[in-house]
């Protein structure tokens, strides 16, 4: 069963899975305003949905995510874009069912710290990661400030998010970003197995794991909004601006 409502996602139910494809293709599947505004009813959608267990999240073709659409951060909406990077971080901290990615290709910007608030993630052995907000002129968001030092270690953390290169997949696993590699083309298959598994337990029994772990961790949307707020001035600067716009006109 596939909804109808999303232009820029798919959502499908099928079996006690619910999965949702962000379908930008053409566009690496780069996020846009209303790629978040659909990202986050879609995972409220599932959350609530008595015919969903447990929530995949994959890009569609050879791709996870390119990040932000660029040309977003330049034009007239960026209060529109921070809303929509606000709410999809407190949509995927404060879900209720167990939440798995399947990463094929790059994963950039969102793409990776989307990943520190997913439960399980199998990736791509040739899946590349990347946090380039430095690049950019701007700040991390996400709340991977705090969360990705706390997933991979601080040396590890400030190594890649101050000089924004990429990242490999083996990298991932060694410091733990992600759960398991698989072969090429082959994520979405590999998490089938942990998707049986899951769906083996009852469901009052992850929702409460979840709650419970979920009390170590920092307030996130306080962490994700003090984050935006350095971000959107950081945003207003000449060399930031100009560092986007050149980019946007490639």
């Amino acid at each position: 069963m596939e909804s109808e409502k999303y232009t820029d996602v798919l959502l499908s139910y099928a079996d006690n899975v619910a999965r949702i494809v962000i379908n930008r293709p053409e566009k690496l599947n780069a996020i846009r305003i209303q790629t978040y505004m659909e990202l986050i009813s879609a995972m409220k959608e599932a959350d609530e949905s008595p015919n969903c267990h447990v929530i995949v999240l994959q890009g569609a073709g050879d791709h996870f995510t390119a990040g932000n659409d660029l040309a977003d951060l330049v034009g007239e909406d960026v209060k529109l874009v921070m809303k929509g990077v606000q709410g999809i971080f407190e949509t995927a901290a404060n879900l209720k069912k167990v939440l798995i990615a399947a990463v094929e290709g790059a994963a950039v910007g969102i793409g990776t710290t989307l990943l520190l608030h997913c439960d399980i993630v199998i990736a791509s052995q040739k899946a590349k990661f990347r946090l380039p907000f430095a690049n950019l002129g701007v700040c991390p968001e996400g709340g991977s400030s705090i969360l990705l030092p706390q997933a991979i270690g601080q040396k590890m953390a400030r190594g890649v998010l101050l000089t924004g290169r990429f990242f490999s997949a083996d990298e991932a696993q060694k410091w733990g970003l992600i759960t398991a590699l698989a072969e090429p083309g082959q994520a979405g298959q590999a998490i089938e197995a942990y998707i049986d598994a899951l769906l083996k337990q009852p469901l009052p029994s992850l929702i409460a794991t979840k709650k419970l772990m979920r009390a170590s961790m920092p307030d996130i949307g306080t962490l994700v909004g003090t984050e935006l707020a350095y971000f959107q001035e950081l945003l207003q600067t000449e060399e930031t601006i100009s560092r986007i716009s050149q980019l946007v006109k490639r």
